[in-house]
């Protein structure tokens, strides 16, 4: 396996939403396990102690934060069919929040700095729980799971609450979905075919670039490589030669065959894609404005070629076909699975400001559990934004006004419906995978924030400045490396990777990897 090219630029992505931090509302760790006050007296006369039953009641309104790839026209027409059922079961409403993904970090780190009150936001790797725990934006789940979630809590396997949990308590509630990352291109069949594009060949990212230079000369509407920085992050990385240590800026390595488990920082590996991404855009093969445009505008339209995925799983074709503009893709896997065990990629939590948190967990048990509730979520409403087909599959309507096609960011996928050319065992298929990809030996890490939190701040802010320029290859990497470092030393690079080395030693102390 090699790394890949936007596996390791994306980590500059992600290393702004890892450093990024929730601003105001710093009750620090002292707070974070206190229970569940942020809900309020009234709220907790307000619930039952079962969940799924209404009567007694007293009415309330949640608020649901959440990422979208792209917005829906019908939202509020969703909404109020999902308030019919949560109102009948658990007697509350929920008022949803769909924010565009790219905007997703920012809107909660100002959201949260606001101190505003509302009740679940959707955590994961662009949002991490860990960082959210020590900054007292969210609160332990564990009494509210065992009050008013026992099915969720029951259904759920424990190394995913495992993975949630910070200093022995629980923070969030997993979408559970494939827990393992296999990382390649996604290409537009029509052009492979087209080319004659011999894909038994490609093995590691430099080896599409004959590709590229066919769709750059003979396709002039295309992008050959759809990067432009803001493409769905896994923060899972591992190729021949390093296992990415999970949890940090994803500028932490460890060597596969290092038995001491040394960190490595920004090896020459990872610089090396940065040098790729240049080149590639200096050759047209990258979009010139891609460090200002959006993906989705170009993507939707079936105008890119080769895109990168970090989880080609079972069935991901389908779900990629009506991104592509309905454009029919195949795959090119460069890595075999691998898992940091359970990742808490993507997660939802209650906030410490929530005015009903008895109601939210209610609420969430009801989406885990709840086909016909959850599937309305993820696809909209029968006949009118999807058509039943056989079996479990549906259909997309060609003009559909509600169709996120992001099911993974509501709950369990395993409650989904099939879509249109999903293999048939595609939940088992998932459920192998989980159970069988080569797991990170420091995949449980967990890094305390707390005492570099001034200097992860500003060093977020230093990626913010470069990282797109240099995901998309639009800042040449040469020219701006030492410049960037040098700011990155000045923002407290040298602390923070101290602090790191620290916990880190004494975790493999504690793991008994090492004496």
């Amino acid at each position: 396996m090699k790394k890949g090219l936007v596996g390791v630029l994306a980590s500059v992505m992600l290393a702004a939403s890892v450093l990024s931090g929730c601003g105001g509302n710093n009750n620090g760790g002292t707070n974070a396990g206190k229970g569940t006050e942020g809900g309020g007296t009234d709220a907790a006369q307000s619930a039952a102690p079962e969940s799924g039953n209404a009567s007694g009641l007293k009415p309330v309104e949640l608020t649901w934060y959440y990422p979208l790839s792209q917005l829906q026209a019908d939202q509020d027409k969703v909404q109020e069919e999902v308030n019919k059922l949560t109102k009948a079961k658990i007697n509350a409403t929920v008022k949803l929040m769909p924010v565009a993904i790219g905007d997703y970090v920012q809107k909660m780190n100002t959201v949260l700095a606001a101190g505003e009150k509302f009740d679940i936001l959707w955590t994961g790797y662009m949002l991490k729980p860990e960082e959210l725990v020590r900054k007292g934006a969210i609160q332990p789940l564990d009494k509210l799971l065992e009050e008013y979630a026992p099915e969720l809590k029951k259904e759920v396997p424990q190394v995913m609450w495992d993975g949630l949990s910070v200093d022995g308590e629980i923070y969030g509630i997993p979408n559970q979905q494939i827990n393992g990352s296999r990382y390649g291109f996604i290409i537009q069949k029509r052009f492979a075919d087209k080319y004659k594009l011999d894909t038994a060949s490609i093995k590691k990212i430099a080896d599409i670039e004959p590709f590229l230079a066919q769709i750059k000369q003979n396709e002039k509407d295309i992008i050959p490589f759809g990067v432009f920085g803001t493409s769905f992050i896994n923060p899972q990385s591992h190729d021949d030669k390093y296992w990415v240590v999970p949890g940090l800026d994803d500028h932490f390595y460890i060597k596969t065959d290092d038995p001491s488990y040394t960190l490595q920082r920004y090896p020459e590996e990872e610089l090396d894609n940065f040098r790729l991404a240049s080149k590639w855009y200096k050759d047209g093969y990258i979009y010139k404005d891609a460090a200002t445009e959006k993906a989705n505008d170009y993507l939707a339209k079936g105008q890119l070629a080769v895109d990168f995925n970090v989880t080609l799983k079972p069935g991901v074709e389908a779900e990629v076909k009506a991104k592509n503009g309905g454009n029919d893709v195949i795959t090119v896997p460069l890595s075999d699975w691998f898992s940091n065990g359970y990742s808490a990629t993507t997660n939802q939590s209650i906030s410490r400001t929530a005015p009903n948190p008895e109601r939210a967990m209610m609420f969430l048990n009801l989406v885990n559990t709840d086909k016909e509730l959850y599937n309305l979520l993820c696809n909209g409403i029968a006949g009118e934004h999807y058509d039943k087909a056989e079996g479990e599959y549906i259909k997309a309507k060609a003009d559909s006004r509600y169709l996120p096609n992001m099911d993974w960011v509501f709950g369990s996928v395993f409650n989904s419906y099939l879509k249109e050319g999903q293999p048939e065992n595609v939940w088992e298929e998932t459920k192998k995978i989980n159970s069988d990809s080569e797991v990170n030996p420091v995949g449980a890490f967990k890094f305390n924030s707390e005492p570099v939190n001034t200097e992860i701040a500003n060093l977020n802010a230093v990626w913010g400045e470069y990282k797109r320029g240099l995901v998309t290859g639009t800042l040449d990497f040469e020219e701006t490396w030492p410049t960037l470092y040098g700011k990155l030393k000045e923002a407290g690079e040298e602390k923070y990777v101290a602090e790191v080395t620290k916990q880190f030693e004494q975790f493999l102390k504690d793991k008994g990897l090492k004496k």
